[in-house]
């Protein structure tokens, strides 16, 4: 009973974050949107309110934001509390972006342009460095694989070479010294694969 439990808090979990990353990579839409629509002559409360009439933005939370405005409460502090949901670099972006426009009154428009741009470029060199560390991870697999499909396969079609590896003080000495060589090599590989994707 308990481990399905932890089951289903692992899969709700799992869906939770898939749904708040599939949120973080409509960003740069939602700034495209709010910077066509202060071109268009909006302000940016409108802005906003029309960002989150739209389906494709739905999983941002822009109506969150525009009930804060309804209720009074300042541009900043919503954006704080909205980016702080999405506990995301590119949220924290956003909120800086627009944040700061608002209090300049710069041209913020331009300024979420660029920063929508910032933001698709980064998603592409997420996504490239994904694809290496994965032809990476392969090749860690492999090479840990390979040494122990070695010895099985010298067991079976050379039984006698074999013999000398089990048997022999020095063949047992090599046999496990390569195993555990084995097992560091594959750890520090992926040790490095993840210090690359954080």
């Amino acid at each position: 009973m308990v481990q399905g439990v932890t089951v289903v808090r692992g899969t709700t979990v799992n869906r939770a974050e898939r749904r708040r990353l599939a949120a973080i990579s409509q960003l740069p839409e939602m700034l495209d949107v709010l910077a066509r629509e202060l071109r268009a002559g909006r302000n940016l409360h409108e802005a906003i309110q029309a960002a989150s009439m739209l389906p494709s933005l739905y999983g941002l939370g822009l109506d969150t934001l525009v009930a804060r405005f309804a209720s009074g409460e300042r541009l900043v502090e919503a954006l704080d509390r909205w980016a702080g949901a999405l506990n995301h670099p590119d949220g924290d972006l956003v909120r800086a972006v627009v944040s700061l426009g608002s209090v300049t009154g710069g041209a913020l428009a331009g300024s979420m342009e660029r920063a929508a741009l910032t933001l698709r470029e980064r998603a592409g060199l997420v996504d490239e460095v994904r694809v290496l560390t994965a032809q990476t991870r392969a090749s860690a697999m492999l090479l840990f694989v390979a040494p122990i499909g070695f010895v099985v396969l010298l067991s079976m079609f050379d039984p006698t070479s074999s013999a000398v590896v089990f048997t022999t003080g020095a063949g047992q000495l090599c046999l496990g010294l390569g195993l555990v060589l084995d097992v560091v090599g594959f750890v520090w590989m992926r040790w490095l694969v993840a210090t690359v994707t954080r």
